[in-house]
């Protein structure tokens, strides 16, 4: 910590100073002593032996020069390394102390209000405090470490800079006439010489992880990295690194396995790099490659994304390219990711991988499925309507049978989801706010899937995140069910038609004609857990959207409860279709729906503001808190959920898809409570009778529309 680093920088500074003497001196060598007889005065064997030493003596002093140059190159290097990282450690040392850390010489943390009365008589104390001082001192550790690792990167560098570039000139511990004055790239061929080791010793495979570890977000040292193996032999170098991850160094194998996928993310970024095309180039021809036997194939790109899954934040160009060029290998080699045998390590569908690292990555997700404002990206269609996609493959006497992988679709839903809500599928988020992109990839997988005013049987790993998607945007579908404002009817009054826009607040808005989403609706309901939630969100915002609405203005408190009965009479219809469908398995179908809904409060949810009120635009991202809006849905859920297992009952035993008014019920329940917490408690009272069930028949209306959509989907 006290070293004097500008010591680095004067070590340079002689050393270009040297370098200009050598340069010097050769050329006074040039022309005094290697120019002698070569006006062929001279002649015999003694004038060619001399010529020979001569020419060499001559380019010793080249070598000597560059190899100065290049000692002065990297002292420069290691001093900035250093510089940086010691300031980090006095950074860390200095943020330890306003939390009352003291950090002693060996690094190790110390509490310092340790004997303070009131700590003393803290039950959590003995706990906490030692869990701080160790987390403090592993983050000293982690930039000591750092340190170290820049270090050893120097000595490498240094020791590779004065290696005798031929030693088989006969001049014994020669010069360097290819010394490299950039450490990151002298570690980077280390690296690919390592990764060439099958079978690395201790002190290899330590040196290779501390490689990985020290220049993980460099570009140079990954490009080269790369650049020295080609995509043939990273793959190569994968697929043995994934096998040797199981054995008695798996941990630090794994850690290998991240480093790799670490380099491509870092190498790949800039996609107008020198680097990036030809790695791009050669990479569609490894990924088409078999890396198996014939009986048991195993193809570069499904090994290749398999390694890309040990890492993340990669570029949206590069995981889009990736994308394009597995779609054009499987076009051109149709059945090329049907899964054979073994490899059970290394999923069959490349491009449904990639697709699963793209959900991690919505900005990206967005970006390859978004068709564009002139619908040019078929990349949603695709994977939507025409891919084939990948089986399994069974050889038997018969000959080959094919069976569905029940992991298909699993990472093109995750992408899917991603694309649509801009959030990573499963994390808390407000719920609503999008791009005009994403609102694009939602109103276009919805008329996707009804080409031909009728959809198919959507893949069961692709209905809960639709489930997800249609929950972000309950906003837009409430009100495209509502039937009602004006905007929404009039961008979609045809099925099969609609319209993305942006809206005053600033957030996009997406419709679609309501048949076309019922289908839709219909299809996630199949999923009793992603249907529930679809009905907690709808639920929320018919309660979030009422407490907005001034109850004693009579227009719009009818519009309001006119909307909410519109929007649950099409649940409704989705919820009859799919019991008399389900018939024997309609009352479990029922329950799972019923306990999904009460296992999540409705209150959880958060819509943006300007969202939920229509009067009132609010800044994007804002919460909506429980106690700001007096949310009112989870007081009835008992009656609710009962209601829905009856009908189901009835409807079940029935020949008839109409036995469905739960929803009417739900709204019935809201309404109540709203005018209760108005004043109203007297249910007999005329002006709460009035607004009680005054929507039903919007409620019916709108659940035979559902299922007039629904039976033309028979």
């Amino acid at each position: 910590m006290t070293t004097d680093l500008a010591l680095l920088t004067t070590a340079a500074t002689q050393w270009d100073a040297a370098a200009k003497d050598f340069e010097t001196v050769q050329k006074a060598y040039n022309s005094q002593v290697r120019n002698v007889g070569i006006d062929e005065q001279w002649q015999g064997v003694a004038r060619t032996f001399a010529q020979i030493a001569n020419t060499r003596t001559y380019e010793q002093y080249s070598a000597a020069a560059t190899e100065a140059r290049a000692i002065a190159s990297l002292l420069r290097d290691a001093h900035g390394q250093f510089v940086e990282l010691r300031a980090k450690v006095k950074s860390a040392i200095a943020d330890a102390a306003k939390e009352d850390m003291k950090i002693d010489d060996n690094g190790k943390a110390t509490w310092t209000k340790r004997d303070d009365p009131g700590v003393k008589n803290d039950p959590d104390a003995a706990t906490s405090i030692p869990k701080a001082e160790a987390s403090w001192t592993q983050h000293i550790a982690d930039i000591v470490q750092q340190f170290d690792d820049a270090d050893q990167g120097v000595k490498l560098a240094l020791a590779a800079a004065t290696q005798d570039s031929d030693p088989n000139d006969g001049i014994t511990n020669g010069f360097n006439a290819k010394a490299e004055g950039d450490i990151e790239k002298v570690e980077a061929h280390e690296a690919s010489r390592l990764a060439g080791v099958k079978d690395p010793d201790d002190k290899q495979r330590a040196e290779m992880m501390r490689l990985m570890r020290d220049n993980k977000d460099k570009v140079e040292f990954s490009q080269t990295f790369l650049a020295d193996l080609g995509p043939d032999k990273a793959i190569d170098y994968a697929n043995r690194l994934r096998g040797q991850a199981k054995g008695d160094h798996k941990k630090d194998y794994e850690q290998l396995q991240n480093g790799l996928a670490t380099t491509i993310s870092t190498a790949t970024r800039d996609p107008k790099s020198p680097f990036y095309e030809k790695w791009r180039k050669d990479l569609r021809e490894a990924g088409a490659k078999n890396y198996g036997s014939n009986t048991s194939p195993m193809y570069g790109y499904q090994s290749f994304v398999e390694m890309m899954k040990h890492g993340g934040g990669y570029g949206k160009q590069f995981l889009s390219d990736i994308g394009d060029d597995i779609i054009a290998a499987e076009k051109k080699h149709p059945s090329i990711w049907n899964k054979i045998s073994g490899h059970k390590d290394v999923p069959n569908d490349p491009l449904d991988g990639l697709l699963s690292i793209m959900g991690k990555q919505p900005d990206a997700a967005t970006s390859f499925l978004d068709p564009g404002a002139d619908g040019k990206n078929d990349h949603l269609k695709y994977l939507l309507k025409d891919r084939d996609w990948p089986k399994w493959s069974a050889v038997g006497m018969a000959g080959v049978k094919n069976f569905d992988d029940p992991t298909s679709q699993l990472g093109f839903g995750a992408a899917l989801e991603a694309a649509a809500t801009g959030n990573v599928p499963g994390t808390k988020h407000v719920l609503g706010g999008h791009t005009e992109a994403e609102a694009r990839v939602m109103h276009d997988t919805i008329n996707t899937l009804n080409e031909g005013h009728k959809i198919g049987k959507v893949h069961a790993n692709l209905r809960a995140p639709l489930g997800h998607m249609l929950v972000d945007y309950t906003s837009d579908t409430h009100r495209i069910l509502a039937q009602s404002e004006p905007l929404y009817v009039h961008a979609a009054k045809e099925e099969g038609t609609g319209n993305v826009w942006k809206a005053a607040d600033g957030n996009a808005r997406m419709a679609v004609h309501p048949a076309d989403l019922a289908r839709v609706m219909r299809e996630v309901a199949e999923d009793p857990a992603a249907y529930a939630a679809m009905y907690n969100a709808e639920r929320q915002f018919a309660a979030d959207t009422m407490t907005q609405t001034p109850f004693g203005n009579t227009e719009k408190r009818l519009h309001t409860i006119r909307d909410a009965s519109t929007a649950f009479g099409f649940y409704d219809g989705v919820s009859a279709d799919l019991v008399y469908d389900k018939r024997d398995a309609a009352i479990q179908w029922a329950r799972d729906v019923s306990h999904a809904v009460t296992a999540t409060s409705g209150a959880a949810l958060n819509f943006i503001p300007a969202e939920v009120a229509k009067d009132v635009a609010m800044p994007k991202g804002v919460k909506v808190g429980a106690d700001g809006l007096n949310r009112m849905v989870d007081f009835a859920m008992y009656d609710w959920t009962k209601e829905q297992i009856a009908h189901a009952n009835e409807a079940a035993g029935q020949d008839t898809r109409r036995a469905y008014y739960a929803g009417q019920m739900q709204v019935d329940n809201l309404v109540t409570e709203w005018a209760r917490r108005n004043g109203h408690t007297d249910l007999d009272e005329p002006l709460v009778m009035n607004i009680i069930g005054g929507a039903k028949d919007k409620h019916f209306m709108s659940r035979e529309q559902a299922l007039f959509a629904l039976n033309r989907n028979h």
